[in-house]
Protein backbone atom coordinates (compact mmCIF):
# COMPACT_ATOMS: atom_id res chain seq x y z
CA UNK A 1 0.00 0.00 0.00
CA UNK A 2 0.94 3.45 -0.96
CA UNK A 3 0.06 6.61 0.85
CA UNK A 4 0.91 10.34 -0.09
CA UNK A 5 -0.54 12.81 2.53
CA UNK A 6 -0.49 15.28 -0.95
CA UNK A 7 0.36 16.38 -4.38
CA UNK A 8 1.79 19.71 -5.57
CA UNK A 9 1.96 19.46 -9.61
CA UNK A 10 1.76 21.35 -13.03
CA UNK A 11 1.15 20.47 -16.13
CA UNK A 12 2.75 21.84 -19.14
CA UNK A 13 1.61 21.82 -23.01
CA UNK A 14 3.86 19.89 -25.24
CA UNK A 15 4.35 21.01 -28.83
CA UNK A 16 7.02 18.56 -29.88
CA UNK A 17 7.25 15.37 -28.24
CA UNK A 18 10.83 14.27 -29.58
CA UNK A 19 11.35 17.55 -28.61
CA UNK A 20 10.16 17.49 -25.17
CA UNK A 21 11.69 14.02 -24.38
CA UNK A 22 14.84 15.54 -24.91
CA UNK A 23 14.77 18.09 -23.24
CA UNK A 24 13.57 15.85 -20.30
CA UNK A 25 16.57 13.68 -20.70
CA UNK A 26 19.28 16.39 -20.52
CA UNK A 27 18.19 17.14 -17.05
CA UNK A 28 19.69 13.92 -16.06
CA UNK A 29 16.40 12.40 -15.25
CA UNK A 30 16.03 8.87 -14.53
CA UNK A 31 13.33 6.72 -16.22
CA UNK A 32 11.14 5.39 -13.03
CA UNK A 33 8.13 4.07 -15.21
CA UNK A 34 8.82 2.98 -18.68
CA UNK A 35 5.98 3.74 -20.91
CA UNK A 36 2.81 2.08 -20.69
CA UNK A 37 -1.01 2.73 -20.41
CA UNK A 38 -3.00 3.63 -18.23
CA UNK A 39 -6.52 3.49 -18.32
CA UNK A 40 -8.25 6.01 -15.42
CA UNK A 41 -11.94 5.36 -14.33
CA UNK A 42 -13.41 8.60 -12.05
CA UNK A 43 -16.21 7.20 -9.95
CA UNK A 44 -19.20 9.00 -7.74
CA UNK A 45 -22.92 9.16 -6.74
CA UNK A 46 -25.82 9.63 -9.30
CA UNK A 47 -26.22 12.72 -7.04
CA UNK A 48 -22.17 13.58 -7.82
CA UNK A 49 -21.65 14.67 -4.07
CA UNK A 50 -17.54 14.25 -4.71
CA UNK A 51 -18.03 16.72 -7.71
CA UNK A 52 -19.71 18.78 -6.07
CA UNK A 53 -17.38 18.89 -3.10
CA UNK A 54 -14.33 18.80 -5.80
CA UNK A 55 -13.13 15.74 -4.77
CA UNK A 56 -12.95 13.08 -6.95
CA UNK A 57 -12.45 9.08 -6.60
CA UNK A 58 -9.93 7.38 -9.53
CA UNK A 59 -9.41 3.93 -10.47
CA UNK A 60 -6.14 3.94 -12.47
CA UNK A 61 -4.94 0.72 -14.48
CA UNK A 62 -1.86 0.33 -15.63
CA UNK A 63 -1.07 -1.98 -18.43
CA UNK A 64 1.69 -2.55 -21.17
CA UNK A 65 1.70 0.15 -24.07
CA UNK A 66 1.31 -3.16 -26.96
CA UNK A 67 -1.62 -4.55 -27.53
CA UNK A 68 -3.14 -6.71 -25.95
CA UNK A 69 -2.50 -4.22 -22.94
CA UNK A 70 -1.45 -6.79 -20.53
CA UNK A 71 -2.35 -5.50 -17.03
CA UNK A 72 0.89 -4.36 -14.84
CA UNK A 73 -1.26 -2.80 -11.54
CA UNK A 74 -4.35 -1.01 -10.54
CA UNK A 75 -4.24 2.01 -7.78
CA UNK A 76 -7.43 3.34 -6.15
CA UNK A 77 -6.78 7.32 -5.11
CA UNK A 78 -8.87 9.53 -3.52
CA UNK A 79 -7.90 13.62 -4.09
CA UNK A 80 -9.40 16.59 -1.77
CA UNK A 81 -10.29 19.39 -2.70
CA UNK A 82 -7.80 21.24 -5.26
CA UNK A 83 -6.22 24.54 -3.77
CA UNK A 84 -3.80 26.52 -6.40
CA UNK A 85 -1.17 28.59 -4.79
CA UNK A 86 1.99 30.42 -6.75
CA UNK A 87 0.92 29.18 -10.45
CA UNK A 88 0.94 25.38 -8.67
CA UNK A 89 -2.10 23.03 -7.89
CA UNK A 90 -2.13 20.86 -4.19
CA UNK A 91 -5.00 18.38 -3.03
CA UNK A 92 -5.03 16.01 -0.46
CA UNK A 93 -3.84 12.71 -1.80
CA UNK A 94 -4.74 8.71 -0.64
CA UNK A 95 -3.58 5.81 -2.87
CA UNK A 96 -3.23 2.44 -2.31
CA UNK A 97 -2.37 -0.64 -4.91
CA UNK A 98 -5.88 -3.08 -5.66
CA UNK A 99 -4.90 -6.39 -7.01
CA UNK A 100 -8.50 -7.16 -8.87
CA UNK A 101 -9.39 -4.09 -10.48
CA UNK A 102 -12.43 -5.54 -11.98
CA UNK A 103 -13.54 -6.53 -8.33
CA UNK A 104 -13.33 -3.15 -7.12
CA UNK A 105 -15.38 -1.64 -9.92
CA UNK A 106 -18.15 -4.70 -8.82
CA UNK A 107 -17.94 -3.21 -5.61
CA UNK A 108 -17.87 0.76 -6.37
CA UNK A 109 -21.34 -0.09 -8.59
CA UNK A 110 -22.67 -1.95 -6.17
CA UNK A 111 -21.82 0.69 -3.32
CA UNK A 112 -24.00 2.88 -5.65
CA UNK A 113 -21.10 4.66 -7.55
CA UNK A 114 -20.98 5.30 -11.10
CA UNK A 115 -18.18 5.69 -13.84
CA UNK A 116 -18.49 9.88 -14.56
CA UNK A 117 -15.38 9.94 -16.72
CA UNK A 118 -13.14 7.95 -18.15
CA UNK A 119 -9.19 8.89 -19.68
CA UNK A 120 -6.59 7.27 -21.63
CA UNK A 121 -2.68 8.51 -21.87
CA UNK A 122 0.60 6.95 -22.97
CA UNK A 123 3.31 7.84 -19.92
CA UNK A 124 6.45 7.73 -18.96
CA UNK A 125 7.48 8.75 -15.46
CA UNK A 126 11.19 10.50 -14.83
CA UNK A 127 12.66 10.86 -11.73
CA UNK A 128 15.26 13.80 -11.01
CA UNK A 129 16.22 12.09 -7.87
CA UNK A 130 18.28 14.89 -6.14
CA UNK A 131 15.80 17.16 -7.05
CA UNK A 132 12.70 14.93 -5.38
CA UNK A 133 10.70 16.17 -8.53
CA UNK A 134 8.93 13.57 -10.90
CA UNK A 135 8.51 14.57 -14.49
CA UNK A 136 5.58 13.04 -16.51
CA UNK A 137 5.26 12.85 -20.10
CA UNK A 138 1.87 12.23 -21.25
CA UNK A 139 0.58 11.61 -24.50
CA UNK A 140 -3.14 12.13 -24.57
CA UNK A 141 -5.91 12.14 -27.40
CA UNK A 142 -6.39 15.60 -26.50
CA UNK A 143 -2.64 16.74 -26.88
CA UNK A 144 1.36 15.89 -25.05
CA UNK A 145 1.19 17.36 -21.79
CA UNK A 146 4.53 17.82 -19.06
CA UNK A 147 3.27 17.05 -15.47
CA UNK A 148 6.16 18.15 -12.94
CA UNK A 149 5.34 17.11 -9.60
CA UNK A 150 6.98 17.69 -6.33
CA UNK A 151 8.10 20.87 -4.35
CA UNK A 152 6.48 23.68 -5.28
CA UNK A 153 9.90 25.56 -5.82
CA UNK A 154 11.08 22.95 -7.69
CA UNK A 155 8.28 22.70 -10.02
CA UNK A 156 9.37 26.39 -11.13
CA UNK A 157 12.74 25.93 -11.27
CA UNK A 158 12.73 23.27 -13.55
CA UNK A 159 9.61 24.53 -15.63
CA UNK A 160 12.00 27.30 -16.38
CA UNK A 161 14.63 24.71 -17.34
CA UNK A 162 12.59 23.39 -20.01
CA UNK A 163 11.54 26.86 -21.16
CA UNK A 164 8.56 27.51 -19.50
CA UNK A 165 7.05 30.39 -17.94
CA UNK A 166 4.11 30.26 -15.49
CA UNK A 167 2.15 31.59 -18.11
CA UNK A 168 2.34 28.01 -19.61
CA UNK A 169 0.97 26.84 -16.07
CA UNK A 170 -2.11 24.37 -16.26
CA UNK A 171 -3.76 23.30 -12.92
CA UNK A 172 -6.54 21.85 -14.42
CA UNK A 173 -7.57 18.11 -14.65
CA UNK A 174 -7.57 16.32 -18.05
CA UNK A 175 -11.75 15.95 -17.26
CA UNK A 176 -11.93 19.74 -17.23
CA UNK A 177 -9.20 20.13 -20.08
CA UNK A 178 -11.47 17.31 -22.49
CA UNK A 179 -14.37 18.97 -21.71
CA UNK A 180 -12.73 21.81 -22.95
CA UNK A 181 -11.71 20.58 -25.62
CA UNK A 182 -15.05 19.07 -27.03
CA UNK A 183 -16.67 22.71 -26.81
CA UNK A 184 -13.61 23.86 -29.12
CA UNK A 185 -14.07 21.30 -31.40
CA UNK A 186 -17.65 20.12 -31.37
CA UNK A 187 -16.31 16.36 -30.05
CA UNK A 188 -19.96 14.47 -28.60
CA UNK A 189 -17.45 11.54 -27.71
CA UNK A 190 -18.28 11.11 -23.92
CA UNK A 191 -14.61 9.92 -22.84
CA UNK A 192 -11.26 10.80 -23.25
CA UNK A 193 -10.17 7.56 -24.99
CA UNK A 194 -7.86 6.58 -28.00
Amino acid sequence: MQINQSETEIKLPISDLDQAIHEVRKLDASILTERHLEDNFLFDHKEGFLAKERMLLRLRIMASPEPPFEEWKAILTFKGVPEVSDGVKKREEIECEIKESNSLKQILFKLGFEITFRYQKYRTVYRLQNAGLDICIDETPIGNFLELEGEILRIHEFATKLGYNRDDYITQSYATLYYRWCQKTGSKEPYMVF
